[in-house]
């Protein structure tokens, strides 16, 4: 019959011995020593969140099996933290805590398989024990040590008898086994801790964030200001897909946007859609969505109210652009004042006037450049150009491009040829397009060191993820390079590289330009670029029939 719970006091016992039993020990009872790896232990141990919680049906349930299965009347499940053995559960006894430097436990941890003391009254370990010549009158004790995944002994399964004995092969068996069943109960509760931990640190975070299945795209996951934006609880969130939330994107559309993170092609993709906001109107968002690689892999999304940089932009777009329209007309004005001047056609001048006024109307030309290039660019972005797409021969719009920026390249001592041209058709605006053959080549012969070649060449791409079959353009020179820091906001409005050539003005907006215009072909463009070899630009562009 097990013993009435027993009641241990928790304090200090006194240094004299306190029993005539241990009166045939020379020493007192030994200290267990600390672990070699003390400071990772202890650090794993509060790792699991485990210490000091509320007692729990499952943990009790392995100590009441262990203690029945052992024929014990005691059994606990011990954690040692740095001065003392803490029960998370315990059979037979009403025990919270005790000193660690008189644990059983603290010496068990020390091993890796189960220590068993068949009679701690004559062990010199353990016989002036207080568990051994106090109330609770231990004989028995059996500990199996309980550790964390990365090995660290956190404790022990332990039972107890207050008399002498051994367990059976068949016992041991089973505490293996339960104490492997508490390794994985802490595990979980760790699992769990650090989700907890982490949902309260995202729910925190004022951007929306969510998890995504990566088969369905269906929600698993969304963080409490995505909930709150949504106006939805999580249980009716998980059954939606973005492409619910955002009117103005189906199925089709979101896949095709995903495809290059499945393939390995992005780390991270960002798109700007409309949302629907609780109250039922649109609002514009910034969605940048990444795959996580967890044991189950996910797609997850940061969603951020882009509304008022939207505002901004456009004010700041209607500002310029009205700017734009009310310099053009005086710009003109002074250009052909100057044209006039510097032609003679107002009589002679001095030559210094001479000197000051081609000065002058150079960057008169550059404003009036400027100013176009903003408002083509406005146009653009506005969806208001007026794309004249036809189908058009490729090779007389590579020579075309080569014949009308020669001069540039012979300016500049460099020489501009063309690659032997594939017979193709291709779908595109003729003038735009030459427009953009024409900025991407003036920017490769400006950058070309002196005597060397910029080359013009096309093939066709046989391979597509999209299915539509396409022809490449390439405009290939061998100048300095784009700096490595630049790449990501090369084709941004007013962007040029810190260390461009400063004798190599530019106005910060040809290449945002030409991206703009290639796109409103339904075409593609990209770029190569290593320091000090060169870079290629590839314009892709579709061919009559590509869907």
């Amino acid at each position: 019959m097990p013993s009435p719970a027993i009641q241990l006091r928790t304090c200090r016992r006194p240094r004299c011995r306190v029993s005539s039993m241990s009166s045939q020990w020379n020493t007192v009872m030994q200290k267990p020593s600390l672990p070699a790896n003390e400071a990772a232990r202890l650090s794993s141990l509060a790792d699991h969140y485990i210490l000091d919680t509320p007692s729990e049906p499952v943990f009790d349930n392995i100590t009441t099996l262990a203690a029945k299965i052992c024929d014990t009347p005691y059994a606990f499940i011990a954690l040692l933290d740095s001065r003392r053995q803490w029960f998370k559960s315990t059979f037979g006894m009403n025990l919270q805590e005790s000193d660690r430097e008189e644990s059983f436990c603290g010496h068990a941890i020390l091993g890796e398989d189960l220590m068993e003391v068949p009679d701690a009254s004559q062990d010199p370990r353990f016989h002036d024990n207080p568990f051994v010549v106090g109330d609770f009158h231990g004989r028995f004790y059996a500990g199996k040590p309980i550790h964390s995944k990365e090995g660290q002994a956190l404790g022990t399964l332990c039972v107890m008898d207050r008399k002498p004995r051994q367990l059976e092969p068949e016992q041991k068996a089973a505490i293996d086994a339960l104490a492997q069943l508490v390794e994985t109960l802490l595990s979980t509760r760790r699992q769990q801790a650090k989700l907890a931990w982490l949902g309260s640190i995202l729910d925190a975070i004022s951007e929306e964030v969510a998890l995504l299945d990566m088969t369905s795209l269906r929600y698993v996951y969304a963080n409490a200001s995505a909930l709150e934006e949504l106006d939805l609880d999580i249980d009716t969130l998980m059954e939606l897909t973005p492409v619910d939330l955002m009117p103005e994107l189906d199925r089709e559309a979101f896949e095709a946007l995903l495809d290059p993170l499945r393939r390995g092609e992005k780390e991270v993709i960002i798109s700007e859609q409309m949302r629907q906001r609780k109250g039922g109107g649109l609002y514009p968002v910034e969605i940048r969505i990444q795959i996580i690689q967890t044991a189950v892999p996910v797609f997850a999304s940061v969603v951020r109210d882009i509304s008022e940089r939207k505002a901004i932009e456009r004010a700041q777009r209607e500002l310029i652009s009205t700017v734009s329209h009310e310099l053009r007309t005086p710009l003109g004005s002074i250009d052909g004042a100057l044209s006039v001047i510097t032609s003679g056609m107002a009589g002679p001048v001095p030559e210094p006037v001479a000197e000051m006024a081609n000065l002058a109307q150079r960057n008169s030309q550059r404003l009036v450049r400027l100013v176009t290039e903003f408002l083509d660019l406005e146009k653009a972005e506005l969806g208001k150009v007026d794309f004249r797409i036809k189908p058009l021969d490729l090779a007389s719009v590579v020579n075309d491009a080569v014949s009308t920026n020669q001069g540039f390249a012979h300016k500049h001592g460099v020489e501009l040829q063309a690659a032997e041209i594939p017979r193709a058709t291709i779908l595109a605006d003729p003038d735009r397009l030459q427009q953009v053959l024409t900025n991407l080549l003036s920017n490769a012969i400006t950058f070309s060191p002196a005597d060397e070649i910029v080359t013009l060449e096309a093939c066709r791409l046989e391979d597509s993820d999209d299915g539509v079959k396409r022809v490449r353009i390439s405009v290939i020179d061998r100048g300095p390079g784009i700096p490595e820091e630049f790449k990501p906001y090369l084709f941004e409005k007013f962007s040029q590289a810190q260390n461009s050539d400063k004798n190599r003005p530019g106005t910060g907006l040809g290449l945002a330009l030409v991206k703009a215009y290639i796109e409103g072909m339904q075409g593609r463009i990209d770029f190569d670029s290593q320091a000090q070899k060169g870079t290629t630009f590839h314009i892709d562009l579709p061919i009559p029939g590509a869907e």
